[in-house]
């Protein structure tokens, strides 16, 4: 890494605040929404909270609407940012631990593999400025085998 390329913890801070979202999955349509990062605790600086609500709409015109919440969690050392879940049935799990500093070629990259009974999800999180990211998940195993490509611009 350069002097000039950004950390995790200089990520982590740059999340904060209001984002638009747009989510291809392919086949199954596209969900587009809101998303805000904001402290799950002031007492804990290093916990964000990760909440987006919009819309999927699938390629016959069906919308249906929905969110997904995760807690953002900085780590020192390593220099990473974990992501937990926070639905019922995996609350706390982690879901990635996202260690950046692999240049992609237009902006850095941090990935990390999730197991999911067979099936695996590719997680690559590439971080373009503090004005946009994107995440590329490729999930691939018996039961799933598609690409989920999210842009994220701030709001």
């Amino acid at each position: 890494m350069t002097p000039n390329t950004p950390t995790a913890t200089d990520i982590f801070s740059a999340l904060s605040g209001d984002w638009h979202l747009v989510r291809d999955l392919g086949d199954v349509g596209q969900f587009v929404g809101d998303v805000t990062f904001h402290a799950a605790d002031p007492d804990i600086p290093n916990i964000l909270r990760y909440r987006e609500e919009g819309f999927l709409t699938r390629p016959d015109g069906q919308t249906f609407d929905g969110y997904r919440e995760y807690d953002f969690v900085l780590h020192e050392n390593p220099s990473a940012i974990e992501l937990l879940f926070r639905d019922p049935l995996s609350f706390g799990n982690r879901y990635v631990m996202l260690k950046f500093g692999e240049d992609a070629n237009d902006g850095l990259c941090a990935r990390d593999i999730h197991p999911c009974g067979e099936d695996f999800y590719h997680h690559c999180m590439i971080w373009k400025g503090s004005d946009h990211f994107e995440t590329k998940i490729k999930i691939t195993g018996p039961k799933k085998d598609h690409l989920l490509h999210s842009v994220y611009r701030r709001a």
